[in-house]
């Protein structure tokens, strides 16, 4: 076995006992839980083993393939009334003993002595490179760092704080103010080195998943009897350990979706004036505080009309938010008839979108007939601490991260016009829409606290690929923020991504450009 691919067969290895766990757990609870709760649990557990099965069959693994397309078959035939999951469970159980099979049949030329039921362990200790951390470690030393990314921040504020009470000729006259300062500073830039190097400590170049990608889309081409160029760009690009098992799932549908769904058979290629062989192309960049994943083909684009006339068959209705291609983020919805070992149960673009945007993400799709489809993740660059422009609307304070950020300006009454169903701005030969946050949120509305409309300011966001301009009643300065999620039996207004600690204690919550930026959120006049 060579190293490349020892390289898969571990990652495989370890993705694999922790999806079984997860199913496993998932089908113990189900019995219990009331009925209105198990379709969630069954469609996780669906997409687990839908994971599992792809995983498989890249590895050339063709019984594990069988065996969880037959599991997923049993999930769906699931009394929702009355859930028997024994089956399901022998399942579990006789994946985890093929699993085990091939662990130990890979190990036959290790020396005598070795513990072959120590096999399984020893191969979860092998790193890609250097020293392997369990990743538990790793989060908690990212926690610390959030905790002291809080204290510098009090620090910081408190120090300014101080600044504006001491009269200039007090501060000037004792250097220990400037000695205080002066440690200040110089803490200030280790503890930002410091940061730097513990958030790299979780980055990984995305490399060794496109590789994975690769085989997918070779396998995938040969089952289809097409043929398909498989490009990639920016390999190096890092992102977040947390993020890529999220990366690898949502990737591995969307080259599958590319091959199966989007690329032509040779002969319609041939038909249309194509070259019989497909293209997918696969890049990678870092854009401010995201990472930017696009899967792109060359294919036969998704016709709309097509997709419409599918809704109007089944009664669905699309996402809005995401255009005339929402229909197929929706679980179920697939205009391909049949199931097969790769793709066709509907729930691939669905797992994906919902995941995806979990973890602060977004999907974006782009299609054009006869030409081709693109897909683009947003990822945020990293899960724990960003750095969030603070704006004011209002007495409430928000922070908005940095990544989405264009510009911030002053305006006055004149720079503002009515067009159509908002409010526009005019922006270096562009006509931007409005999004009132105050008003948006239902904050008192800035001018009944004395502030005149042109000491206000837009905030330039970038979302959807255009424009947006958040109309703020004040800035407050760029700050490291730690991230945290909402509790989800309180909720959260649409618009709303998380909330953050500032260094005085007080909770602000960090706002959503791509939620605010959609084309319901712009402000009427």
């Amino acid at each position: 076995m060579d190293n490349e691919f020892q390289e898969l067969f571990e990652d495989f290895v370890l993705e694999a006992r922790e999806r079984l766990d997860a199913v496993e757990e998932l089908l113990l609870a189900l019995p219990g839980q009331a009925a209105a709760q198990r379709p969630e649990a069954m469609a996780q557990a669906r997409r687990e083993l839908h994971t599992l099965k792809g995983n498989s069959g890249m590895m050339g693994l063709s019984e594990l393939q069988q065996l969880a397309h037959g599991m997923e078959d049993q999930v769906d035939e699931l009394d929702l009334e009355r859930p028997q999951v024994v089956g399901l469970l022998e399942g579990v159980d006789t994946f985890r003993r093929l699993l085990r099979r091939l662990v130990q049949g890979e190990s036959e030329t290790a020396e005598a002595g070795t513990d072959q039921d120590l096999l399984g362990e020893a191969s979860q200790e092998l790193a890609l490179g250097g020293v392997r951390v369990p990743f538990s470690e790793l989060d908690a030393l990212v926690e610390l760092q959030a905790e002291v990314l809080l204290y510098r921040n009090r620090l910081a504020d408190g120090m300014e704080r101080l600044r504006r009470r001491l009269a200039p000729e007090a501060r000037e006259s004792h250097d220990a103010w400037d000695e205080t300062e002066a440690v200040r500073q110089s803490l200030e830039k280790t503890l930002d080195f410091a940061q730097d190097r513990i958030l790299k400590l979780r980055m990984v170049p995305l490399q060794s998943l496109f590789r994975h990608l690769n085989r997918i889309v070779h396998d995938e081409a040969a089952r289809e009897g097409k043929q398909v160029r498989f490009d990639t760009e920016g390999g190096e690009t890092p992102l977040d350990k947390s993020l890529l098992e999220l990366a690898s799932e949502a990737l591995g549908h969307l080259v599958r979706n590319a091959v199966n769904h989007g690329v032509e058979e040779p002969g319609a290629r041939r038909q249309a004036g194509k070259s019989v062989v497909g293209r997918i192309r696969l890049s990678a960049s870092v854009q401010g505080q995201e990472v930017l994943i696009e899967v792109a083909d060359d294919g036969a684009g998704i016709d709309t009309d097509q997709l419409q006339q599918e809704a109007e068959r089944r009664g669905a209705t699309a996402d809005l938010e995401r255009g005339p291609y929402g229909l197929i983020f929706q679980a179920g919805f697939s205009t391909r008839g049949g199931t097969d070992l790769s793709a066709g149960r509907g729930i691939g673009l669905a797992a994906v979108a919902g995941a995806v945007e979990r973890h602060g993400g977004r999907v974006e799709v782009a299609s054009e007939v006869g030409e081709g489809t693109r897909f683009l993740l947003r990822l945020p660059l990293s899960v724990s601490i960003t750095r969030a422009l603070l704006v004011w609307v209002g007495e409430e304070e928000f922070a908005l991260p940095l990544g989405a950020v264009i510009e911030s300006l002053r305006f006055t009454a004149e720079d503002l016009h009515a067009l159509h169903h908002g409010e526009v701005l005019r922006w270096r030969g562009q006509v931007v829409p409005l999004v009132d946050l105050g008003r948006r949120f239902g904050l008192p509305a800035a001018v009944a606290d004395g502030t005149a409309l042109g000491q206000r300011f837009v905030v330039l966001v970038e979302a959807f690929g255009q424009h947006r301009g958040l109309l703020v009643d004040g800035l407050g300065g760029i700050r490291d923020i730690v991230v945290k999620g909402l509790d989800r039996l309180v909720g959260a207004p649409a618009g709303v991504a998380g909330s953050t600690i500032l260094g005085d204690g007080r909770v602000v919550m960090i706002l959503d450009p791509a939620v605010l930026a959609a084309p319901e959120a712009v402000s009427a006049p």
